[in-house]
């Protein structure tokens, strides 16, 4: 349900011995907001952290919103609906007259601000501990990976016990996902962290390069390609814990989600310091294939049309990019998803099972049965085309999507509604390998 401002502030203000900070930062975002609104630079400016303050002037600040509404298009503000604070960072819904945005607000301990932007709305519920997880016996320390010019923000759950531990790095799935990679209201990679971190395995998760930098996420923003979106970060991450007191250098394992899990193979052939890689819900085949078929079954069940121009769009990308006429210097809006010729170029000439069957590697291949994204049959095609391979371990999960919990029988996206755990399955699934070896 909307909720009118003045309710939300009257609701604030009951609170606000128990939720001083979060209160607090309610009030210095939305005072942030309708100062941009209005083109009060001054007040807007006063609100930055001094080391933001010392980039920007108020009399930038004075337009800026008129730049941002005419980029944005959404019409005149209208009201807040909902918020969530995750550590520094508070998401206040905003309705404009043409949609949903979130105004996404860091802040300093201090309570000034770091950085502001607007971004697609995110689910705001908040984050419920797996009934696995048991947050008494591993410690979460903040913990930035440093990649190159890079600095990426991340997470080390390290147990308790005594070490040096076995380490599970986790690598996201397409698209610029943060550390605790969110589908809806579920958070994949913190519940699995939290779970195998309470079995005594540390874990690794952090903000994806593409989601920190965006478009600048390679030197040359139209040739990004998987080694800057993936292959540079990983490898930075597995040389900084070889060296970590509380890992063991020896049982250090990559855990790759989706795409993630595609370029797996890719990563450990080109080092010596994994010990074993988890491929979950990963495709078998190209993307190119992969998209078609997403989209071919999300039309078949969607009697609304909402998926016909996407289809036959793509059905035309698709041709294209496996025709002769592909090229680098092909144009983008030609080509599967938007991607450029040189990431497409990179995908095409690269083959997980072959990498596998070269750089063979201990694996563990992970698969829900009610995944729409990356369905049964790209299980089936790792086990069919590994059939001689040893060291591969297979398990699939009845009754889960691709985000490992729950689908509850849902079909398409609307699995990712309802909010559930990784199924605790997985974990000891996961625990299993590990530690065995």
């Amino acid at each position: 349900m909307r909720i009118p401002l003045f309710f939300v502030f009257i609701f604030l203000s009951s609170l606000a011995l128990a939720q001083t900070k979060t209160s607090e930062r309610l009030t210095i975002s939305f005072s942030l907001f309708e100062s941009l609104r209005d083109g009060n630079g001054e007040k807007a400016h006063a609100l930055l952290d001094s080391s933001v303050r010392q980039k920007t002037s108020p009399g930038q600040l004075n337009g800026l919103w008129r730049q941002v509404a005419q980029s944005l298009q959404m019409g005149e503000f209208q009201d807040t609906n909902g918020y969530l604070l995750e550590e520094n960072t508070l998401y206040l819904g905003m309705v404009f007259e043409k949609g949903e945005l979130d105004f996404k607000v860091s802040f300093t301990k201090q309570n000034t601000v770091t950085s502001f932007l607007f971004t697609p709305p995110i689910d705001k519920r908040a984050y419920i501990l797996p009934s696995y997880a048991d947050t008494s016996t591993f410690i979460e320390q903040n913990f930035t990976l440093i990649s190159g010019k890079y600095k990426l923000a991340g997470k080390l759950c390290i147990p308790k016990s005594k070490g040096p531990h076995p380490l599970c790095i986790l690598s996201h799935g397409s698209g610029p996902n943060e550390m605790d990679e969110k589908m809806g209201p579920n958070r994949v990679f913190k519940d699995i962290a939290y779970g195998l971190a309470s079995q005594g395995i540390a874990v690794f998760r952090f903000n994806k390069r593409t989601a920190v930098y965006g478009g600048q996420s390679a030197e040359d923003p139209e040739k990004l390609t998987l080694n800057d979106e993936y292959l540079e970060d990983l490898y930075a991450a597995i040389d900084t814990f070889a060296t970590h007191p509380e890992i063991h250098a020896d049982k250090m394992y990559l855990l790759g989600h989706s795409l993630g899990g595609y370029i797996a193979p890719r990563v450990a052939a080109n080092t010596d310091k994994l010990k074993g890689i988890i491929l979950a819900g990963a495709p078998c085949r190209h993307l190119d294939s992969i998209a078609l078929e997403q989209i071919t079954y999300l039309n078949s069940i969607d009697t609304s049309g909402t998926y016909y121009r996407p289809l036959k769009n793509i059905k035309e990308e698709v041709a294209y990019l496996r025709s002769g006429d592909f090229d680098l210097d092909s144009d983008p809006n030609w080509l599967p998803l938007g991607l450029n010729a040189y990431y497409w170029a990179d995908l095409l000439a690269y083959d997980p099972v072959k990498t596998l069957k070269t750089h063979p590697i201990q694996t563990l291949i992970l698969n829900g049965e009610d995944d729409y994204q990356v369905n049964m049959h790209e299980f089936s095609c790792w086990k069919q085309r590994l059939s001689t391979q040893k060291k591969i371990y297979y398990h699939s999960f009845k009754g889960l999507g691709h985000g490992f919990f729950s689908s509850e029988g849902i079909l398409g996206p609307a699995q990712y509604q309802n909010q559930h755990e990784v199924d605790e399955a997985v974990i000891k699934e996961i625990k299993v390998f590990i530690q065995q070896f």
